[in-house]
This record gives C-alpha cells, sequence and structure tokens, in this order.
C-alpha cells in the first residue's frame, strides 16, 4: 500500500494522528530531507530523499508497494501545491491513500485571524506568476520560494497603483514563526523573508 501523508505547515505536532499511524507503520518512507530530518525521532526505518529524481522515486514505488508499506510525505496537505497532485496522476487508481495534512495556507489564515471563505489560492513555485489576474481579487494566498516572494509581490502592487496590504508568515508553526502586516512600501524595506506565504488584502 502507498500512504500519501501531509506533515501540516512544519511543526510535527500538527500532523493528524492518522498521518501518524501511517508513517509509524511503514516500511519505506520518502520525502524531501527536511521533512525526512523532521520525523527522526518517530521514524528509524529506510527512508528516501526526494530531490530531482522523481522519476527514480516513482519507479521504486512503483516495483515495490505490493510488498512494502510505502509512505510519502509532504509539507502541509499533499493535494495543496504539493506532490498528491503528481503521485495521483502516475500511480494506480485503489494503489494509494491521500492522509490530508494542515496547509500552510489554512494556519496562517487561522493565526492572522481571517475568514477564508473569498480567498483566490495560489503559488510562485516554479513559476512567473500572472501578478495582474492575482491582484485583480481581493484576498488573495501566495505560498512563495526563493526566487519570487514578498519583496517581488510589494514592488508588483506598487507598479500597479494598488491599495493593498500584506500579512507575511514565515518560518509557520516552528519556534521561529513570525507573522507581520505590512504595507507594500514597508516590505521593501527588506529583501530577503523566510519559508513564507503571504496573504494580500485590498484596504478598504
Amino acid at each position: 500500500m502507498i500512504n500519501i501523508v501531509g506533515l501540516g505547515p512544519g511543526n510535527i505536532k500538527l500532523i493528524t494522528d492518522k498521518g501518524k499511524a501511517a508513517i509509524a507503520q511503514s516500511d519505506v518512507l520518502i520525502g524531501g530531507k527536511r521533512n525526512l530530518q523532521s520525523l527522526e525521532e518517530m521514524f528509524t526505518g529506510e527512508t528516501l530523499e526526494i530531490g530531482n529524481n522523481l522519476k527514480e522515486i516513482l519507479q521504486f514505488i512503483k516495483v515495490n508497494y505490493l510488498n512494502k508499506e510505502i509512505t510519502v510525505v509532504a509539507s502541509g496537505d499533499p493535494m495543496l501545491y504539493g506532490i498528491g497532485k503528481y503521485l495521483s496522476e502516475q500511480l494506480e487508481e485503489g494503489s494509494f491513500e491521500i492522509i490530508s495534512g494542515i496547509s500552510a495556507t489554512t494556519y496562517m489564515f487561522s493565526q492572522i485571524p481571517m475568514n477564508m471563505n473569498d480567498v483566490y489560492i495560489t503559488s510562485s513555485h516554479g513559476k512567473i506568476p500572472n501578478f495582474p489576474f492575482i491582484l485583480a481579487h481581493e484576498k488573495v494566498a501566495m505560498v512563495t520560494d526563493d526566487k519570487i516572494g514578498p519583496y517581488e509581490i510589494a514592488k508588483e502592487i506598487i507598479k500597479s497603483g494598488l491599495n493593498k496590504m500584506m500579512w507575511i508568515g514565515e518560518n509557520l508553526s516552528y519556534d521561529n514563526e513570525r507573522i507581520t502586516k505590512l504595507r507594500p512600501e514597508e516590505v521593501l524595506e527588506t529583501e530577503n523573508y523566510e519559508m513564507n506565504v503571504v496573504v494580500i488584502v485590498d484596504e478598504k
């Protein structure tokens, strides 16, 4: 059997009980380096690290899942800009179970706090965002990467002449978590922001 488990925003205390049970019962645990490191006290069996080797990982899963309990772990929720989409499209139907986790976006909104009923959720991972389309929304949550983050978003808001407020959540759920509410002009005072989710809202 194959389990695809969402680890939540980062702190292992936020993994669901069902996710913890799947990890504990696994023969092989597959995930990114940081995710595997966070589970070292919980899981001591065989591990495989995901890097630029998704095809090899997929082949390993297909060859071994009938004889081994395999769990793939992902940050946040695996179906929200996570590995769940890729694996669910590649694996045979009925061969896997997806165990949801708390997404970094959901966690961020709970900390602000702000309702998510009308939010547009997107990501800048591995792509150039369509900023005119994104910033046309009244409320946006963007999971960012090290190429396009708060600094670049703020520049686009200012360039577009829009009246927006930004909440920046860094290292969410970790001991060094930091959430700041800033105007775009204030965001430009710092270029580097760590592991973050950005919420952009029209200023009324």
